[in-house]
């Protein structure tokens, strides 16, 4: 197999797997807890990106301005699970000021070191070494608390291992993503090929989490009613 066939078909099933964790989000909107609802607008914003940047690669068109705006927003709502689910661990102000701060960067990464022509590497690799960080406190937050003895039905479990598992792999390859245009057309096939295989991970996780009945969830209007569990 080429390793660009091997591209194709990973991106291939990572977008497959990106759809049909929102239409599973969409289906069960109504029985949804707000962190799964989180994590549905997250995914939403990721279809609307994925598909205008396989769009205007179709047409041989810049991209990479496209996760300039895409990084803000994932880490934004991300950022907002973890300052709901690492209560009592870290104070709430600390998360926010790291997303703030994110933020900051952001901006001042594109205005004055990566264009919006060039992957915003900077950013994603700091976003990625945040959300590592974060990832590692909520199991440690898990450890210490042993406040849920039935993690399969915890959403934020499935997200955290997402999270985790996807930014790990993927935290080199941001960091060198635009070193990578100088290699042959096949060496960056096999390398985003690679990359695609940890966001087939990545979405499952995702789609899992929506899928499951959390227990003692809370609704959107955070009436304090807890979910009945379907067996």
């Amino acid at each position: 197999m080429s390793s660009t066939l091997f591209f194709e078909i990973t991106r291939g099933i990572f977008h497959l797997l990106l759809i049909l964790a929102v239409v599973i989000g969409t289906i069960r909107f109504r029985k949804l807890s707000f962190d799964q609802r989180i994590l549905l607008c997250l995914l939403a914003c990721t279809l609307v990106a994925e598909a205008v940047s396989v769009l205007l690669w179709h047409f041989k068109m810049n991209n990479n301005f496209v996760y300039h705006v895409y990084s803000v927003f994932e880490v934004f709502f991300l950022g907002t699970l973890y300052i709901r689910n690492l209560q009592g661990l870290l104070p709430a102000v600390y998360l926010k000021a790291c997303i703030g701060l994110l933020g900051v960067f952001a901006m001042v990464n594109t205005l004055f070191f990566q264009s919006l022509k060039e992957f915003n590497s900077n950013v994603t690799f700091v976003e990625s070494l945040l959300l590592i960080i974060l990832s590692t406190l909520y199991f440690y937050k898990l450890l210490r608390d042993l406040e849920h003895r039935k993690l399969e039905r915890e959403p934020m479990f499935w997200i955290n291992m997402s999270v985790l598992t996807y930014f790990s792999g993927a935290l080199l390859l941001f960091h060198v993503a635009n070193e990578l245009l100088s290699l042959p057309e096949e060496e960056r096939a096999a390398i985003w090929g690679t990359h695609a295989l940890f966001n087939i991970i990545h979405y499952l996780l995702y789609g899992i989490a929506l899928w499951v009945k959390p227990l003692n969830s809370q609704n959107i209007t955070g009436s304090g009613k807890s979910e009945e569990i379907i067996s």
